[in-house]
């Protein structure tokens, strides 16, 4: 959520080899989207990285292409402090380039990565787009199992810390609300 700082912090505890995923919503609401964009970027060309999309980079990206009502939700849910973070300008190919090809989610054989969540009772291909980037119930009260741990963000937990249940595990620690 454009928290440049926060992303810096997180990459330098990582580990230097493996694929980094991430979950998705890397602009708005944050001071610096146009900051994150470039380090992920960056990070692309370093090492093997997934990156898919949330709902804030689906409004953008919908918005961008003219549709009135996502421009609408999107400048009301962080697109002002996006658009601030690049000082008046267009936003770069690059940065187009990179939003347009974030993907809707990712499967590994033990893992499902989305952004938001799934139905239950559907594998993410056969779930709707819009499903995967703003779902949170029945998803988060759901005790389903999609045959894999589904790793998601999307819904800020209030205590800063991953939420770990048998089915899914939460990482919105709410960075961009003064979480860790």
């Amino acid at each position: 959520h454009g928290c440049r700082a926060m992303l810096e912090l997180l990459l330098d505890k990582l580990p230097d080899n493996g694929t980094l995923i991430f979950l998705g919503d890397y602009i708005d609401r944050g001071p610096d989207s146009k900051g994150v964009l470039d380090r992920l970027i960056q990070i692309r060309e370093e090492r093997a990285c997934v990156f898919l999309r949330g709902n804030h980079e689906a409004m953008a990206i919908a918005a961008l292409l003219g549709d009135t009502r996502s421009a609408e939700l999107w400048l009301y849910n962080g697109g002002v402090e996006t658009i601030q973070s690049y000082g008046g300008e267009d936003i770069p190919d690059d940065h187009w380039e990179f939003l347009t090809a974030t993907l809707p989610y990712y499967v590994t054989d033990n893992y499902i990565f989305v952004h938001g969540g799934l139905p239950p009772g559907s594998q993410p291909e056969e779930s709707r787009e819009e499903e995967l980037w703003w779902i949170r119930e029945p998803f988060l009260t759901s005790d389903y199992d999609w045959g894999r741990l589904v790793i998601h963000g999307h819904t800020p937990l209030p205590n800063a810390k991953p939420e770990k249940r048998p089915n899914r595990i939460n990482l919105d620690t709410a960075a961009v609300f003064g979480g860790i």
